[in-house]
């Protein structure tokens, strides 16, 4: 038995080393100090260890968010066992705006309550910022779009109104060739009977 869990710890301390490779990953007292965090993370945010353990989670969200209620609350969840998991905007060293796609794992002990918070992230700021781009560059080709569709239907309404005109032209100058033909008929019928007569 002993050597069956001996397997098995060495398989999750497997799992574990191979997440810390790829992932960012931090650990918090359950309220909210900061225990230790990998690499991934450090180079993320641009800290050092020594720069943010013991300090509280709330360095890294803007302070208006740090202050608010819904933050309170987020740690209150954390602290009652509940998992967070969603993308997350933090602030690193010198005010650089991350994007994060994360979990708030709780810790449990032998008897079922937390003690602690693992994040488990992955850095999505290129993401992030990519669709920025594409988002503004639609914004500036809609505009663009937009004015293009506006001179079409002026020109639209234009060629119209021309089209209009043209048929009212048609008109006229077909009721001038019947009232012409008219008056030709009318002559022709007057010399008709003066050359009778």
């Amino acid at each position: 038995m002993l050597g069956h869990k001996s397997s098995y710890v060495r398989e999750c301390e497997s799992k574990l080393a191979a997440m810390d490779k790829v992932q960012a990953v931090i650990e918090f007292n359950l309220d909210g100090t900061i225990i230790t965090a990998n690499q991934n993370f450090l180079d993320a945010l641009g800290y050092r260890l020594e720069e943010i353990k013991g300090k509280h989670h709330s360095m890294f969200a803007e302070p208006a968010y740090a202050a608010s209620p819904e933050y309170r609350a987020f740690w209150d969840k954390l602290r009652s066992g509940e998992f967070d998991a969603g993308q997350y905007k933090r602030i690193g060293k010198g005010g650089k705006e991350v994007w994060i796609q994360a979990s708030y794992n709780p810790m449990f002990d032998a008897h079922g309550k937390p003690y602690k918070v693992i994040k488990f992230a992955t850095d999505i700021s290129g993401q992030v910022n990519q669709l920025r781009t594409i988002k503004s560059n639609m914004g500036g080709n809609l505009g663009q779009i937009e004015s293009a569709v506006n001179i079409v239907s002026q020109q639209t309404t234009a060629a119209s109104g021309a089209a209009t005109q043209t048929t009212s032209n048609v008109h006229s100058v077909a009721s001038g060739a019947e009232e012409l033909h008219a008056s030709v008929v009318e002559i022709s019928q007057d010399m008709t009977k003066s050359q009778h007569a």
